[in-house]
């Protein structure tokens, strides 16, 4: 009977022992598994394929607010794409003719992260590119040509005659911004900055008549942005 008691009390410590053991592991296991979905979030965003729209105020590209994109690479800190921005103004009357204005940029561009959050959602950065632009300018003007006769009546007809005018340049931009990504694969920023344009070349079209002008000259001029950014990654 003694030696009944002695196994049964052996063979209750075992269990507890055993259960202790168990719910200590178990424990251990809780407390690890949250880490590694901290250490996936930690950088706030997704890496992978960039699409960036760009509603610019100011500026060379975007007269009028008219929009630009970016296209190219996110990665933990930085970005890099082409940038490409392209822009049209026409006014036109019944009796004067008609006039457009078109400008178009194409810029690779850098954004390096200069500051982030703890949670890497929002980020400030600056931004820098270098390009290659053209602006042309396309008028159509009327007039009226008239011929009198020896009675002194006058016949007149109508009389256009196109204008045209383009400029090649190369435009520069160094801004500051920031965005916040709302969920890993899209955010939302605004940036400030300059853009500078140094002219390279100048033609000229009027009639049958064209002209080739070497010319050099130079424009600043201050832009705003609000931009929208999608990321293709995990």
């Amino acid at each position: 009977m003694k030696r009944g008691n002695i196994l049964g009390v052996a063979l209750g410590l075992g269990l507890f022992t055993f259960a202790g053991l168990a719910s200590a592991q178990e424990g251990g296991v809780a407390a690890a598994a949250p880490a590694p979905a901290a250490a996936a979030s930690s950088d706030g965003h997704a890496s992978g394929l960039m699409v960036q729209g760009r509603m610019q105020q100011g500026g060379l590209v975007s007269l009028g607010g008219a929009p630009s994109f970016l296209l190219g690479y996110q990665g933990p800190s930085f970005a890099v794409g082409l940038g490409l921005g392209l822009n049209r103004i026409g006014v036109s009357t019944p009796s004067d003719g008609s006039a457009s204005l078109m400008l178009f940029q194409i810029m690779p561009t850098a954004l390096v992260d200069v500051w982030h959050s703890a949670d890497g959602r929002a980020r400030a950065n600056v931004i820098g590119a270098i390009g290659y632009g053209r602006g042309s300018v396309s008028a159509t003007a009327t007039s009226q040509n008239c011929v009198s006769d020896g009675l002194g009546n006058e016949t007149c007809t109508p009389q256009s005659e196109d204008i045209t005018a383009s400029a090649g340049f190369v435009p520069v931009m160094l801004g500051f911004g920031g965005d916040y990504f709302l969920g890993r694969n899209f955010a939302l920023g605004a940036e400030v900055g300059l853009q500078g344009a140094f002219i390279t070349s100048i033609d000229t079209k009027e009639g049958t008549t064209s002209q080739s002008v070497d010319a050099s000259g130079n424009l600043q001029l201050a832009y705003g942005a609000l931009r929208a950014t999608f990321v293709l990654g995990d």
